[in-house]
């Protein structure tokens, strides 16, 4: 399996999707910290785990995660 997840900083994903205004950011916070925070424990799940099955099931959640991540971020910046 050659997924490559890599734990991220919220200032990551602030600069991923181009957000740079402080009030846009201050809106932005308590609706993703959360969200990111799982997306780097699933990230460290997936690094430890040795079982293809489960990897396959962790790069599945990561997606997800992701998709979620995005979806707050296009949904708030408009």
């Amino acid at each position: 399996m050659e997924e490559n997840f890599e734990q991220h900083t919220i200032e990551f994903f602030f600069k991923k999707f181009g957000v740079t205004d402080p009030d846009q950011k201050a809106k932005l916070l308590p609706l993703v910290t959360d969200v990111i925070y799982e997306y780097n424990m699933h990230v460290v799940k997936f690094e430890k785990e040795q079982d293809e099955n489960r990897k396959s099931a962790l790069v599945a959640d990561l997606q997800e995660i992701e998709a979620k991540i995005a979806n707050i971020f296009t949904k708030e910046s408009e």
